[in-house]
């Protein structure tokens, strides 16, 4: 960055050039982490607020030992968790040029 600036290269093309390239995959992998663990920590806020949702519903079932609703939520948590990963590999690729041709073997 210090050279482009050398160059007198514009300050909005050294961010989208160099600096964006740089730091899209950890942002992407921050965002993907983070939207997982708001998922799975939504149960903890619903219960202190007493809102209506996913986590009150696990909440309420584990008191009566509902065990087909505690299984039905759990197996959609892991199913979603399974889907951000996916979506976050996916944008990798798209990304980093390098990951689009990885050989096999």
């Amino acid at each position: 960055m210090k050279f482009a600036r050398a160059a007198g290269i514009r300050e909005s093309t050294i961010l989208r050039r160099h600096v964006l390239k740089l730091i899209s995959i950890p942002l992407v992998t921050v965002f993907g982490l983070e939207l997982g663990s708001t998922l799975a920590f939504a149960v903890v806020t619903e219960t202190i607020f007493s809102w209506p949702g996913l986590g009150k519903l696990i909440i309420d079932s584990i008191t009566s030992l509902d065990r087909p609703v505690m299984a039905a939520y759990l197996m959609l948590v892991a199913l979603l968790f399974i889907v951000i990963n996916l979506l976050v590999d996916l944008v990798y690729g798209l990304l980093d040029p390098r990951l689009r041709k990885a050989r096999i073997g």
